[in-house]
């Protein structure tokens, strides 16, 4: 049983580690856009192993966003960097994706960056846990949240995700079960209603789940790292958004 222990320990995860791996596999994912028009066009063999590699990134965000919520010091801190980075990043996002700033003059899906659901995810975690808030204001503002994010990448699947994997913290199974059926109806609607191929991709998700259960519920020694993201999401949008328009323009 020691063996078995100190074996874990050995291939366990941190926080930090595991924020890495979900950065380089959206940076693959996102650069496996370049040259692509739109959803309508058909994925060759190598774009397909690239964004599943890429299926990595959203649930690992997913998690460590509800896990950001239990840990933080101040959630109004918290919320008002993630609303400041759901503002620069929705640009970033539109000149990488759709070369327009109106977010209601593209698809209906993937039209705002998917920060602007992240921050939604922590209000649905905030609403949740409020005990003195009634119930029907919670839903109330549920409700709206999820109308509201309908547009952005990932839909209203991430703060729904957000919100069950918060709300189930302690219970490993309990968070990848929600976390897995809200991605797999998320793959179901984008299968239906946008590209077939791309929403069977999105079922790669699945594989972030080993690496999530690795997690050792420690930050790491490189406390900076975290907040890497905050610069790291926008910039590299805005680079692969140079390079896309220079060369495929």
């Amino acid at each position: 049983m020691t063996n078995v222990s100190s074996l874990k320990e050995r291939i366990s995860l941190s926080g930090n580690a595991l924020k890495l791996i979900a950065i380089i596999a959206m940076t693959v994912d996102h650069l496996a856009w370049m040259g692509i028009e739109d959803y309508a066009q058909a994925l060759t063999p190598a774009q397909i192993i690239l964004h599943c590699i890429g299926r990595l990134t959203a649930p690992i965000t997913f998690f460590f966003v509800a896990e950001g919520y239990h840990h933080t010091r101040d959630y109004w801190k918290y919320l008002v960097r993630m609303t400041a980075l759901a503002l620069v990043s929705h640009f970033a996002f539109c000149y990488f994706a759709h070369q327009s700033f109106n977010p209601f003059g593209n698809e209906l899906f993937n039209a705002m960056s998917i920060i602007w659901a992240l921050m939604w995810g922590l209000i649905f975690l905030k609403v949740w846990y409020e005990e003195k808030m009634n119930i029907s204001l919670k839903i109330l503002i549920t409700v709206v949240g999820c109308i509201l994010t309908v547009t952005s990448d990932w839909s209203c699947a991430a703060p729904l995700a957000i919100l069950m994997v918060g709300c189930n913290r302690g219970n490993f199974h309990k968070q990848m079960l929600w976390l897995m059926a809200i991605i797999t109806l998320y793959a179901v609607a984008f299968f239906i209603l946008k590209n077939p191929a791309y929403g069977m991709v999105h079922m790669a998700c699945w594989f972030s789940v080993p690496l999530l259960s690795l997690y050792n519920g420690r930050r790491g020694k490189l406390r900076w790292l975290g907040k890497i993201f905050y610069f790291y999401y926008p910039v590299h949008l805005v680079l692969i958004g140079l390079v896309t328009h220079d060369f495929f323009s």
